[in-house]
């Protein structure tokens, strides 16, 4: 008779041992996916906050010769065109960034400058117009920090998740 008596049983017990394992797996997955699963990008803290504009000064002449700066959504969810505006003769204030389109309406039916009226009208409908400054239109945070402008696009969701 051999030393090492051998068992039937360690197949079953294997398998036992790998199901729990599973069942182990799932479960912490499935709390991971419930714990995130209202979170927004804010919270989640991927990658940067804000959209770095450029130096302040050169951005202001800028803006001053050739009118407000369309730039376009690159995140993926192409849901935040935007304006970004200047006015006045300091660099360090008078900015305003708004939604690029009025709401309800297609992407492409962006906000264009009237400079001779100091307005923006709606590429898709004339009639539809907004303020220099964008106000009463879903805006976003500016600020100038050493010189430069960062564009908040994530306040009003940090707000509202808490």
């Amino acid at each position: 008779m051999s030393p090492v008596e051998s068992s039937g049983h360690h197949a079953g017990r294997a398998a036992l041992v790998a199901l729990v394992g599973v069942v182990v797996l799932f479960g912490v997955l499935g709390l991971i996916t419930l714990t995130l699963k209202d979170r927004n990008s804010p919270d989640l803290q991927l990658g940067d906050q804000t959209f770095k504009a450029g130096r302040a000064e050169a951005l202001a002449e800028r803006i001053a010769e050739t009118g407000p700066r369309l730039y376009a959504d690159v995140s993926g969810r192409k849901d935040r065109d935007m304006i970004l505006q200047h006015q006045g003769d300091d660099p360090k204030s008078g900015w305003s960034a708004f939604l690029a389109a009025p709401i309800d309406k297609p992407r492409d039916c962006t906000w264009e400058w009237q400079a001779d009226e100091r307005l923006f009208r709606a590429k898709c409908d004339p009639d539809l117009v907004a303020p220099a400054d964008g106000s009463g239109l879903p805006l976003f945070e500016v600020t100038v920090i050493d010189g430069r402008v960062d564009v908040d696009l994530n306040a009003q969701a940090r707000a509202a998740g808490g």
